[in-house]
């Protein structure tokens, strides 16, 4: 992360409109209808291809696949293979009939998080580029939904990469760790769970790079709130506790660095 972005209320909403393109065709999207699904995808060969893949069973990658830590029952996420590439797909299950009625004119949980990483990726923040978005419908009741994303090869979650790192290094990275959140949190987005698995890191030559995972919780506002934002980084902090449960000053510097970064100084 290379310095602060500006961001005001107009920069917010152009974001925000930006990101929306991935819900309807246009010049980067395309939206249909096959085999029973709303398909949403990158107006791209790779995600022409993919899609047509993945359909008309989605389930036969996931059965396939490595599976990957997940959230909760209802969801199955796994390292899947297709067309001899590798990627990440997520399954989110239809919660039963009542679910299913109440989404009639709802998102599903898929399309939702696909439109949180677009949000994202609209305002500077390294997420998994998400490629094809699928809800399962039947005179609109929804039935289950997925979201396939590009795989990271050689990233690693911040719980595993913390205990390589001298000092030195632990102070650089949570010093770009806060002046991304900070600025993730000044363009008025949420993660909602920023605990360090959800984290994934590398280095660079100047330091670190981030990368963002797991949109489930995630929310973009109508302007940034420094209360919610404070909470957001709760998760980070009580990592940061548990892993380095003798690092005070590393938690006053992360602080101090996301007030900065954030324009919260004093929250």
């Amino acid at each position: 992360m290379s310095g602060l972005v500006a961001f005001d209320g107009v920069a917010i909403r152009r974001c925000n409109r930006l990101a929306r393109e991935s819900l309807r065709n246009g010049a980067h999207f395309i939206v249909d209808r096959s085999h029973g699904f709303c398909t949403y995808r990158r107006r791209t060969a790779q995600a022409e291809e993919l899609c047509a893949e993945l359909l008309p069973d989605p389930d036969r990658f996931l059965e396939e696949g490595e599976l990957l830590a997940g959230r909760g029952n209802s969801c199955r996420i796994a390292r899947v293979e297709i067309a001899g590439n590798t990627y990440v797909l997520k399954r989110y299950d239809r919660r039963g009939w009542v679910y299913s009625f109440r989404h009639v004119f709802k998102r599903s949980r898929a399309l939702r998080t696909w439109l949180a990483a677009w949000n994202f990726r609209a305002r500077g923040i390294a997420v998994p580029e998400p490629l094809v978005c699928l809800e399962e419908r039947s005179w609109r009741f929804l039935g289950r939904s997925y979201l396939l994303s590009e795989y990271l090869q050689g990233w690693q979650p911040l719980t595993i990469f913390w205990v390589a790192l001298s000092t030195s290094e632990k102070r650089l990275l949570v010093t770009q760790a806060a002046t991304m959140l900070g600025t993730l949190h000044r363009a008025a987005g949420i993660h909602g769970d920023t605990n360090w698995d959800n984290l994934l890191v590398r280095r660079e030559e100047e330091g670190f790079a981030f990368t963002l995972v797991d949109f489930d919780c995630a929310r973009v506002l109508a302007k940034p709130d420094p209360r919610r934002a404070r909470r957001d980084i709760g998760h980070f902090l009580r990592d940061l506790d548990r892993l380095e449960p003798t690092g005070g000053d590393l938690k006053q510097l992360f602080i101090e660095r996301w007030q900065s970064a954030g324009g919260f100084v004093g929250a």
